[in-house]
Order: structure tokens, then C-alpha cells, then sequence
């Protein structure tokens, strides 16, 4: 193994697979970390994903995370209040554990589909890192740092892969959810999330941050609403219409 590929097979990482095959690269496998949280039918993009890697010539691994239910039990409270740990728990330590036996040695390049106009947390994403600590000091790439969407959605174009209309579903509800992300939450995604909140005691989102929605079928509420029109306890009917290292979302 050369190279390794950290995916979730969100548009990025998609199109990152499809850079890689074009310059010709070789001995590529790439991962996936199953965080346990993911989005109903999740399962059938993972597929599409690893099925496209094989087509370019890559190998493909799926790892296995401890699952976000068990990690908020372990924590006692979910990401987010004053540290974003999933990350790290759920994606970073399957990976780390994995590639330190797949490449015992360190001499594999870790590939992440971040680019700089994606978001502002990730507008200073460097092309190299060359010891991340995050990756067992390995060297870390990101060749899309500085392309386009558009220069993004080409890739996907010529890979014959459909653009999602947002980021990864790999763990959803993300702590880091917008209203977009919130609306579009399943009956059953809203149920398992409201059941963990009873659990622990804690709320997934912080009530400050959702005009003082609490718990997470308030915070549906509040994302049913234009910006600064909710207000908590009104009518619940009336609806309008991370830089991470890890690559959440990509």
C-alpha cells in the first residue's frame, strides 16, 4: 500500500478517487469507518462508493468504530459542548488502528478530500502535512486544496457519480447540523436521537445556539424557521419552507 484513501464517500472523497486514478496512481486503498450513526440508506452511497474504487483499480476497507451511542454513553453527554470528540473516537482511531498495521513501517501517504473553498474552517487546508499526528506521523495530501466546485463536480461528472445536494451522511445527526441537515432528518433518525438526549441527560444541541430550542424535537422546530423567527414554545406547526483533520463529511 501506497496511498490510502480516507473517505466517507461524500462528494469529495468521491471525486478525490477519481483524481487519483486519473494521475495514474497505484497501490491505493481506501477506508471507510463505520461510525454507527449514519443516515437511513447511508449503506447504498458506502456501496456506489467502494464499487467506484475497485472500477479505478483500488482496494477498499470498511472499519468498524465503537458507534456513536456507545461513545455518548461512554462520555456522558454528546460532542460539541466545548469538545468535538467524535471525530477523532469514531473515524481517527479505527483508521489509526487499522493503517498502523496495514503500514507498519509509515511509508503510506494518508489522501483526505479537503479543499479550502469548501468552507472557513478549512480556507488555510495546506496541500501537504508532512508528519500528522493525527495519522502516526505519517505525510498527509490533500490534491483537491485548492479546486473549484466546479473543478469538483467535473471529477464526479467523469466518474459518473451523482453529486449529493450535501455533505456526507456518514453520521447524521453531525453535531455540526444545519437547518438543511435538520429538516431533512427521518422519524426514525429524530426517535434515536431523542432516546440517546433521555439516556444521558444532555441534550445533542446546545439550546443557546437553537434560539433556546431544547432537545431534538424542538431543534427540528427551530430548523423548520427563517432565521430569527423562532422562538421556543411558539406554534410548532408554523413551518418556512467541522475542520476536521479527519475529513468529516467529504
Amino acid at each position: 500500500m501506497k496511498y490510502a484513501i480516507s473517505a466517507s464517500y461524500g462528494n469529495d472523497s468521491m471525486a478525490m478517487m477519481k483524481w487519483a486514478a486519473d494521475l495514474g496512481l497505484t497501490g491505493v486503498t481506501v477506508a471507510y469507518c463505520d461510525t454507527g450513526w449514519a443516515a437511513p440508506g447511508w449503506e447504498s452511497r458506502v456501496e456506489e462508493g467502494e464499487d467506484l474504487a475497485r472500477r479505478l483499480g483500488f482496494e477498499t476497507v470498511r472499519l468498524q468504530s465503537m458507534g456513536m451511542e456507545e461513545l455518548v454513553r461512554m462520555k456522558q453527554g454528546f460532542p460539541g459542548h466545548g469538545a468535538q470528540f467524535c471525530t477523532a473516537w469514531l473515524k481517527g482511531l479505527p483508521f489509526l488502528q487499522w493503517i498502523d498495521d496495514a503500514d507498519p513501517e509509515r511509508e503510506a501517504i494518508v489522501m483526505i478530500g479537503k479543499r479550502r473553498a469548501e468552507s472557513e474552517d478549512r480556507k488555510d487546508t495546506p496541500e501537504w502535512v508532512e508528519k500528522s499526528e493525527y495519522h502516526g506521523g505519517r505525510k498527509v495530501w490533500h490534491p483537491l486544496y485548492l479546486h473549484s466546485e466546479e473543478q469538483r463536480d467535473d471529477l464526479l461528472l467523469r466518474a459518473g457519480v451523482a453529486k449529493l445536494p450535501h455533505r456526507s451522511d456518514e453520521c447524521s445527526p453531525c453535531v455540526n447540523a444545519n437547518r438543511l441537515d435538520l429538516r431533512r432528518l427521518s422519524g426514525r433518525q429524530i426517535s434515536k436521537t431523542a432516546a440517546l438526549e433521555a439516556e444521558v441527560g444532555q441534550p445533542m444541541f446546545r439550546a443557546a445556539k437553537h434560539a433556546g430550542a431544547q432537545g431534538i424535537e424542538q431543534v427540528i422546530q427551530w430548523a423548520k424557521y427563517s432565521p430569527g423567527q423562532y422562538r421556543s414554545g411558539q406554534d410548532d406547526l408554523f413551518v418556512i419552507g467541522c475542520g476536521s483533520a479527519f475529513g468529516c463529511g467529504l
